[in-house]
């Protein structure tokens, strides 16, 4: 005779009972990779990531208006790209000197691909603009990402004493920076500089003295071409070698500018020099950057730094970080200070979210406690939520996911479905000791007896789910992080509570008789106890009365389905919910046609005002004004 009837044929609620080797080193090493899996191998970021469906075609062309941007690049450009498949919308914006078309695809389009359909059509939208140099091509495709931002602001300083001028700040940030920091984490997408300040060899002409010498503007320009240059010269041979001569007259200093020559006028040769002076300064102020840390304000010169896609943000930003350092140690007087940094938002969100896990799960503990009635039911329950949690984000490692504010709330989501699958293992398990089986006996009919019900229960939540995974558009991008957490998060309590909650169940599970009163069950699990069961009783009695007069219960049934309708057309909506990250963009906009000075002038103005209500108020830590 056997045992029992889950003896006959393979029972994998049998097996992980009758092999707790096999199956704590299994956890054990769950434990393990979920701890990697966590801290090394999957990124962080404040949001999920979803790629922008949107390529812009840019042309730039100083010196027409508007309206001749529209009539000789925007229109023809738009024209041409309706052929482009897939495109949803094309619409266009053309400035003084500048246009750009903007195609718009569907959420979820490949758009490298996109991007290369677009870059071969432009190669015949070229003959329809107008003609420029032989290797002059206005126009360049780039992506539209307005959430790819910037997750470290850098604004860079020196000491004046020290000879850190700002131009010199710039040249340093544009040939030195810029390429190091880029290499500083192959996270790094890119890395810019703004606020002016760029270096520029200005050629002053002296009219009376170009006119002395009969020459024109045009002479100086062609003496710059024909001499500006770096190129080979030819060999010089001899019996023994041939070296490779090359002329680099290149303008690397105003010294270098004034010895070009102009025009040789007899024995005299007129040079640069001559007729004009040379200064070595900046080019004309179109942009600048003011750094404002608290009642400070300061010029300086703005790095930016963005990151890949699917990087994470602390692993990138302490990168560059601590390559920052090593430029402040390398080059005296340089200073770094930070003007934004979205780690310290991804950290704030990781503790919050850490501290609501805790939270959930002593919360979880206590009312399990109390419905259960037994301390150690309640410790295997608090066993298998945070294991299976660690199965969940292992499986979500393959997909590339990322830690995010969504694919936490999936698993924090998760916890509730976690917790109803322990609860009914061990009441099972309970119920079968009640009526006089061993603990191994027990724990194998009990836990096969509810796991039909169970799988039932998770196959029906997954069916629920899938449709939004399917959805397609941005609809399944945004819920994508959402779901897995969630359906990793219900499959894995499935096979934890066959496999670790039934070896645990097996071990530590007490007849209720044999369960030792303390002062804590006397006071507090027996009155609440008591209390559930009558609530229990009062819902049978419920029950019974809803069946008894049906017709009650299904004009109940409909007043609250129609009920429900009703108020759902007074319940808001939005994309995202509201959340206060304690940052603020302030736009401000002259009137057309303003010059740079008064823009200047009014910024500075918005600078004391920020000072005064903020800076010395001491809520406003940092401000990066451009």
């Amino acid at each position: 005779m056997r045992a029992n009837k889950g003896e006959g044929g393979f029972n994998f609620v049998r097996w992980s009972v009758d092999h707790p080797h096999s199956i704590l080193a299994f956890y054990l090493a769950v434990i393990v990779l979920g701890t990697i899996a966590i801290g090394y191998v999957m990124p962080r970021r404040m949001m999920p990531y979803v790629e922008s469906p949107l390529l812009g075609i840019a042309t730039e062309m100083p010196g027409l208006s508007a309206r001749e941007m529209e009539t000789y690049f925007s229109g023809p450009i738009e024209q041409r790209m309706v052929n482009i498949s897939k495109v949803r919308y094309v619409r266009s914006v053309s400035q003084e000197g500048f246009s750009m078309v903007v195609l718009e695809f569907p959420y979820g389009t490949d758009m490298l691909r996109a991007q290369t359909e677009v870059q071969s059509l432009m190669n015949i939208v070229q003959a329809d603009l107008p003609a420029t140099g032989a290797n002059l091509k206005p126009s360049w495709i780039v992506r539209v990402d307005p959430l790819n931002l910037p997750v470290l602001s850098l604004a860079l300083t020196g000491d004046p004493q020290m000879g850190w001028t700002l131009p010199r700040l710039r040249d340093l940030a544009d040939n030195e920076i810029l390429n190091r920091l880029k290499a500083a984490h192959p996270n790094v997408y890119t890395v810019s500089s703004f606020g002016g300040y760029r270096r520029q060899l200005q050629i002053r002409v002296d009219r009376n003295k170009l006119k002395s010498y009969g020459l024109s503007i045009l002479d100086i320009r062609m003496a710059v071409d024909e001499q500006n240059v770096a190129k080979p010269a030819g060999n010089l041979t001899s019996e023994t070698e041939e070296p490779v001569l090359r002329v680099d007259s290149l303008s690397r200093d105003a010294d270098t500018v004034r010895r070009y020559p102009i025009k040789a006028i007899g024995t005299q040769i007129v040079r640069i020099g001559d007729v004009a002076a040379v200064v070595d300064g900046t080019i004309e102020p179109r942009s600048a950057y003011r750094h404002l840390h608290r009642d400070q304000a300061s010029d300086a010169i703005l790095v930016n730094v963005l990151q890949n896609p699917d990087a994470s943000s602390p692993l990138t930003i302490a990168a560059v970080q601590e390559t920052v350092r090593e430029f402040e140690k390398e080059f005296p007087g340089i200073k770094f200070e930070l003007a934004f940094n979205s780690a310290r938002f991804v950290d704030k969100l990781f503790d919050n979210i850490r501290e609501e896990l805790i939270v959930a799960i002593v919360l979880t503990g206590l009312v399990v406690l109390f419905f259960l009635g037994q301390v150690r039911g309640t410790l295997i329950a608090l066993i298998a939520i945070p294991t299976s949690i660690a199965i969940a984000l292992m499986a979500m490692v393959p997909l590339g996911m990322s830690l995010n504010s969504s694919t936490l709330i999936g698993l924090l989501m998760a916890i509730g479905w976690l917790v109803d699958d322990a609860i009914i293992d061990v009441h099972a398990v309970e119920r079968h000791l009640r009526m006089g089986k061993d603990r191994r006996t027990a724990t194998i009919d009990g836990i096969s007896e509810v796991r039909k019900s169970v799988l039932a229960a998770t196959v029906i939540l997954i069916v629920a789910l899938t449709p939004l995974m399917m959805s397609g558009g941005i609809t399944q991008l945004m819920f994508v992080g959402l779901c897995w957490p969630i359906l990793f998060g219900v499959i894995a309590s499935y096979f934890v509570s066959m496999t670790l909650t039934s070896l645990l169940c097996s071990r530590f599970m007490q007849l209720p008789d044999n369960r030792r009163q303390t002062w804590f069950s006397k006071w507090f699990l027996s009155p609440v106890e008591r209390q559930l069961v009558k609530i229990e009783k009062g819902y049978e009695n419920l029950i019974r009365w809803l069946l008894k007069y049906r017709f009650v219960n299904l004009a109940r049934i409909v007043a609250t389905a129609i009920l429900g309708f009703t108020l759902y057309y007074f319940i808001g909506s939005e994309m995202m919910p509201l959340a206060d990250v304690g940052q603020a963009s302030l736009q401000m906009e002259l009137k057309p046609g303003a010059s740079f000075a008064q823009t200047q002038h009014a910024v500075r103005h918005l600078e004391s005002i920020l000072i005064d209500e903020g800076g010395k108020q001491g809520w406003l830590e940092h401000a990066s004004i451009e």
